[in-house]
């Protein structure tokens, strides 16, 4: 089978080599397969800490709020119940794990599938390394200028202090490790940046 390549680029936009992609990288994508990834991460993201109060959570109300006859109201027998004002909520919100289970498979292959539609719409660019000069926005700004990026995932082997600085105040850049990538974040931003060292690295942990 002949592996898919890929020209590599240096941060000046100049092709300096060329790289053997896995084979993976060539297939199709598993619609259904992303698609449960996906709800995955989003629901594992959600904190779950809303909470409301029941009856039985409200101070108070150890005695009726008026007399049982005589008033024209209907009659109440505390405070606390849900149809008085500042009563407890019947069947409110109470904190719950929303996270969803996804084996190691399914969650690889998933993110394969990402990386593939990835590459096959274009977005997938391999540079040979992404080293700043020093911590400055301007200068990342520079670089993904050279490349026509409007948004970018970028993986690298090791996440530098002057590359984490100069992407911090970057909305439309994250930069990551390959061992922190997960499919929202691939889905989500156009273009997937790596390095060819980082692209060693991943193409290790998913082979497995």
């Amino acid at each position: 089978m002949v592996m898919p390549q890929l020209d590599v680029f240096n941060l000046k936009n100049e092709v300096v080599g060329k790289v053997d992609l896995a084979t993976w990288w060539d297939k199709e994508g598993n619609d259904s397969l992303m698609h449960q990834a996906v709800v995955a991460a989003m629901a594992g993201s959600r904190s779950g800490t809303h909470a409301t109060r029941g009856r039985s959570d409200i101070s108070g109300g150890g005695k009726k709020p008026f007399r049982q006859k005589g008033t024209g109201n209907a009659r109440q027998g505390t405070t606390r119940a849900p149809q008085m004002r500042g009563g407890g909520v019947v069947f409110g919100p109470q904190p719950r794990d929303y996270s969803k289970s996804l084996n190691k498979k399914m969650s690889r292959g998933a993110i394969r599938s990402a990386l593939a539609r990835k590459a096959a719409s274009g977005n997938l660019l391999v540079l040979e390394e992404i080293v700043l000069e020093g911590p400055k926005t301007r200068e990342l700004v520079s670089a993904m200028d050279r490349f026509d990026v409007v948004s970018a995932l970028v993986l690298v082997e090791g996440v530098t202090t002057e590359l984490e600085r100069a992407s911090s105040n970057l909305g439309w850049v994250k930069v990551v490790e390959p061992g922190q990538i997960n499919i929202y974040d691939v889905m989500a931003y156009e273009k997937l940046i790596i390095s060819r060292k980082a692209l060693q690295v991943l193409e290790g942990a998913l082979s497995q």
